[in-house]
Order: structure tokens, then sequence, then C-alpha cells
């Protein structure tokens, strides 16, 4: 079995059961990753990197991976936690806004989310994105989650995009070394809409990928120095895992 890197000590199956059918025990739940850690030490900016394992961060049967510098602290490439709030006024302005989602009608109080990178080096990026860690003896079928562009990115669009430009968000699902699908939303459309930028929590439907072991994601933007970022929340697997 592969190892999984917990950073969170309870668990957080929903509608969770055991089996005994002959085939063993097991369990078969849905899985809803909401990052909501406990006992986790935020960095002064209300970000987080997992520094003791430095590959990223588990979330009961999910991982989540990330490349870190040398200093094993800068983020190169993956996820990062963050809990970086919109201000009450709405003015971000001055403010490190590279993991700051754009909610600012839906700002939660000491909420969490992760934050994806894209590094244009593909050297600086892990080799997944999000695992399945018992593959060996379960599947992960799945569902969706929710996402939303980063202020950073937002603020480049409105400035950048001109009619016809699109910001794509890609995922494409594995199953033991073979792609299952890809799926994909638009963070930015300026092709059909001026300003259609994703600015709330917003579905992202998954389920097309299938029973998968790893899932990887990827931004395709038409302009090649748009910031790669985007956030994400409440990712939903239906799991099934046989003892």
């Amino acid at each position: 079995m592969k190892r999984i890197f917990f950073i969170l000590i309870s668990l957080v199956a929903l509608s969770s059961c055991l089996k005994d059918d002959g085939s063993g025990m097991g369990q078969k739940y849905q899985l809803v990753t909401s990052f909501q850690y406990q006992g986790i030490k935020f960095n002064a900016d209300s970000t987080f990197v997992n520094t003791s394992e430095t590959i990223g961060f588990g979330y009961d049967a999910l991982n989540f991976f990330h490349n870190l510098g040398p200093d094993n602290i800068t983020l190169e490439g993956g996820f990062i936690l963050s809990r970086l709030e919109m201000p009450k006024s709405g003015n971000t302005a001055g403010l490190k806004n590279r993991y700051r989602a754009l909610l600012p009608k839906e700002a939660s109080p000491g909420n969490i989310y992760t934050v994806f990178y894209q590094n244009q080096d593909p050297a600086k990026m892990p080799t997944h994105n999000v695992e399945f860690a018992f593959d060996e003896n379960g599947t992960c079928s799945m569902k969706g989650c929710y996402v939303t562009n980063t202020v950073e990115v937002a603020d480049y669009v409105r400035e950048n995009f001109e009619e016809g430009d699109m910001l794509v968000l890609k995922a494409t699902g594995y199953f033991k070394g073979v792609e299952t699908a890809t799926v994909e939303m638009n963070l930015a459309d300026y092709s059909s809409q001026k300003d259609s930028i994703v600015s709330i929590w917003t579905s992202f439907n998954l389920s097309k990928l299938g029973s998968v072991d790893f899932v990887d994601f990827e931004l395709v933007s038409s302009k090649p120095d748009a910031p790669a970022y985007f956030c994400m929340d409440n990712m939903v697997a239906q799991i099934e895992i046989e003892y």
C-alpha cells in the first residue's frame, strides 16, 4: 500500500460503512475534501506548504502534491493551502494576491482552500497533482469540485485580455497508467461575453473521469504570459476500500 502523509488526524469520510459479504471487510463512502485542517501553522501571509514531508499534503484517501524550492519553503509548482480573505472593502491593491481567492461576495473567515500553481518549467512540477492513495485495494471515482480564480489572475485578465481570449482549466484522469478522460471549464472567456471571469465558487464536474488513481490539472491560456493559478475547494469523490 502506498504511503499517505496525513496532517489531518480525524477521519473525514461521509456515509461510511463496513461490509462483510464474503469478500472481506471494507469501507464505501463519499469523501468531501474541505481542507479544514486542525493544528497546522500558517505562514504570516496565511499560506501553508507541508515542509515536514516537502512533497505535499494528504486529506483522508487523497494526496495533493507540490514541489518546493531548495529552501523547502518556496512553492515551485503544484498545490499550496491558503486562507487569504478578501478585504471587506474589496480593495486588494498593494496586497499579495497570488494565492488570494476572488470571492468578494462569499468571504468566509477562517476558511481554508487550496491553490494550484502551474510552473511553465515542467521540471519544477510534481509528476502528478492528485493521487488516490489506496488504489492497490480500492477504487476512487471523482464527482467534482469547486473552483474560482485568484485575484492576481482576475486582475491580469481584466488588464490584458481582448475579444477572443480565454483561460481554460483542464482535468485529466489516469488509471493504471492509462488516461481515462479529460474535462474542462472556462475560468475566463472573452469570446462570448465581455468580462466573463469566474469570481465565485463554481462547480467543476469531474464525473466523466471515471475511476482514477491520479488526476492532473492544466491551465491553458491564449495569452502565454498569463499567470497560471486557480483555487479549489470541496473536492468530492466516491471511495471504496477493501481490507
